[in-house]
Formats: structure tokens, sequence, C-alpha cells
């Protein structure tokens, strides 16, 4: 059942590295990573989508879903220097009471609807699933409602990769090469899409 998952949608970095704000970088079918993004998780029939992000993003956020048949919930961090656990926790509290949720990086695009649907079946089997190509871990990851309250407690500081380490762990070999691949620099964008 689908209406039990939702997705937070991490999109307030400073993008530092970049020198722009990824958000709204586009991908090769012209929609930006955030579209591109929250049209895979509608497409896949995800309907309670949290999308956090800063201030300065939200009215265009606003704008670009203005004629979609969907609209996901837009939650701003007012403290981007809290970074991306802080933000997290924000996503969470938005989404209320689902059973699992995505949660996913704005600036991994290339994830599709048939890893989504491989995290998806095996939800069950462990406090959260991660999908893998060549045995590397890659995003989004899908987790159980005990771990996001696990999360929510933990210090606004904290380190998800750290946090999880105490939760069990189930890896899903998928056959996009591409889930491993985040994009934080000109380079990277030109190298997977320019």
């Amino acid at each position: 059942m689908k209406s039990n998952i939702g997705v937070v949608l991490l999109a307030a970095g400073n993008s530092s590295r970049m020198g722009q704000g990824k958000i709204f970088l586009p991908m090769a079918n012209g929609k930006s990573f955030v579209e591109h993004s929250t049209d895979l998780f509608d497409d896949y029939g995800l309907k309670n989508i949290v999308v956090v992000t800063q201030l300065k993003y939200l009215e265009a956020l606003e704008e670009l879903y203005l004629n979609k048949a969907y609209k996901p919930f837009f939650v701003v961090n007012n403290n981007p220097e809290y970074e991306r656990f802080y933000s997290l926790q924000l996503g969470i509290k938005a989404l209320g009471e689902v059973a699992f949720s995505f949660i996913h990086n704005v600036d991994c695009p290339f994830f599709d609807g048939a890893t989504l649907e491989l995290l998806d079946l095996n939800k069950g089997k462990a406090d959260y699933i991660c999908p893998e190509f060549n045995k590397q871990g890659g995003h989004p990851i899908l987790v159980n409602r005990a771990t996001l309250d696990y999360l929510l407690n933990r210090p606004a500081d904290a380190v998800l990769k750290e946090e999880l380490k105490s939760k069990t762990r189930l890896n899903i070999p998928v056959k996009n090469e591409f889930i491993t691949v985040d994009i934080d620099t000109p380079e990277e964008y030109n190298k997977y899409l320019i």
C-alpha cells in the first residue's frame, strides 16, 4: 500500500561547491533536479512528498508546481547552517503518520521507478533498505517508522550515516549504475549531464 509511504526530499543545502543552488539545475529532459525527482516519486504513486528547502527558493518552487496535478509539501529550513540532518528532522515531522519513508537528496537525480519498486517490495525486511550497484550504496533509501522516530530524537547536528549504524540494513542490488552518483561540483554536472 503506497499511501503509507512518504518521501523526504532534502533540498536545503547551500551548494557551495557547485557555486549555485542545485535544486533548479536542469536535467537532460529539461526538468530541474527537484521537479525530476518529485515527478518520479509521484509517478510511482507516492503522494506524501515533503521537500525541505531554503526560504530563498520557496517562491520559485511554488511557481514551478502551479500547474501540476500534484504539489509537494514545502518545509523551510531557516537554519541551513544546521545542515542535512536538521533538514531531515524537519521533513520527518512534516510527513505525519507514515509507516515508511524514502529519504532522498535532490543532488542524486538518477534513480528510477524500478529502484523504488525493489525497495518498496523489501520494505519490511530491515530498518532501512538501500539500493546498491556493484556493492556500492546509493539513493534513495527507504526507512521504517521506528527508525524515523529514532532519527527525530537524535541531536540536530547528527550525521545520518552514523545514526543508521545502529539499525538493520538490507542492500538491494539494482541495475541502475547511476544510483551511486551525486552531483556536487560543476565538473560532475558536466560529466553526467552535459
